[in-house]
């Protein structure tokens, strides 16, 4: 299964007390790493949310931003009568002693520590049902980002898979010009052996050139490079049909498959195919280009 590292969602809940935002966003990366930011007020739920989040993915950047917008009779402030009136009572009789005579401004004495009290979620009874909330917004965030990393991933898999094609293609080609290749470079070191034997006096012995053959033969032989090509992209087909996604195997077989392609560039002489083999290698790097981008 192809599913990309890259995503987004964006998630909403409406609860008596506010409304709760989720933005999940997530690049690439090697390795897994979290990142969530929370209001204030629920700081202390950040583990949660790393080991809610961990389960859900194996490997890129992940970001979750909450946001809260608390409801207006939740976030509005009482006012203490009793220590407002304390405070009133020292200040006039403040004025009295220092013979002031001054109206009180209520606004500022407000603002006087113990005052005004603001709610405190914690203290709720909303408070209890919280990881049951949080559950609900990330089930949701984490099912719209996913979706969203599928879709990608499908249209990667289309472009990896024309690669793949092309890169088969190009093994066949190198299958085919090999064989009279090798055939040709068969006959041309017998004419060489032959022309050099007869210019001192000799003539070539079919047992010496045997020898050369089975040297040659077995310096420029590639059909187990070919075959192992082969062996690599049908497991790449098979890997990438599995119900999880699977960057890294996908990423090692392209290793395997360029290590046998430069194996194969290395022993053969023949122009034709070493283009054959560069164009392979082209093929590749596409390919490894996008699977990059894969959990």
């Amino acid at each position: 299964m192809y599913v990309s590292m890259t995503g987004f969602s964006r998630t909403q809940l409406q609860q008596p007390w506010g409304s709760l935002s989720a933005e999940l966003s997530s690049v690439n990366h090697r390795y897994q790493e979290i990142s969530v930011k929370l209001p204030r007020e629920f700081s202390g739920w950040e583990p949660w949310f790393h080991q809610t989040l961990r389960r859900n993915f194996r490997r890129g950047k992940v970001q979750l931003r909450v946001e809260v917008l608390w409801a207006p009779t939740f976030r509005m402030g009482r006012i203490n009568k009793d220590i407002l009136s304390s405070y009133c009572d020292e200040l006039l009789q403040m004025q009295r002693t220092m013979g002031q005579a001054r109206e009180l401004e209520l606004e500022q004495i407000v603002a006087l520590p113990g005052v005004l009290e603001l709610p405190n979620f914690e203290e709720s009874g909303e408070a209890d049902k919280l990881e049951d909330v949080f559950g609900r917004l990330v089930n949701e965030a984490v099912k719209s980002w996913q979706a969203m990393r599928e879709t990608e991933g499908g249209h990667l898999r289309e472009e990896v898979l024309s690669h793949l094609d092309a890169l088969e293609k190009l093994v066949n080609d190198i299958e085919a010009k090999w064989q009279p290749a090798r055939d040709a470079a068969f006959a041309a070191t017998r004419a060489r052996l032959d022309e050099m034997l007869k210019s001192l006096g000799e003539g070539l012995e079919e047992s010496r050139f045997l020898q050369e053959v089975v040297v040659m033969s077995d310096k420029w032989d590639v059909s187990e490079e070919l075959a192992r090509l082969r062996s690599h992209i049908s497991k790449f087909r098979a890997t990438g049909s599995e119900a999880e996604s699977s960057g890294r195997k996908l990423d090692f077989l392209v290793q395997e498959m360029n290590r046998e392609v430069n194996t194969l560039d290395s022993k053969v002489a023949d122009a034709g195919i070493r283009w054959l083999a560069v164009d392979a290698k082209a093929e590749l790097e596409c390919i490894r280009e996008q699977i990059q981008n894969l959990e």
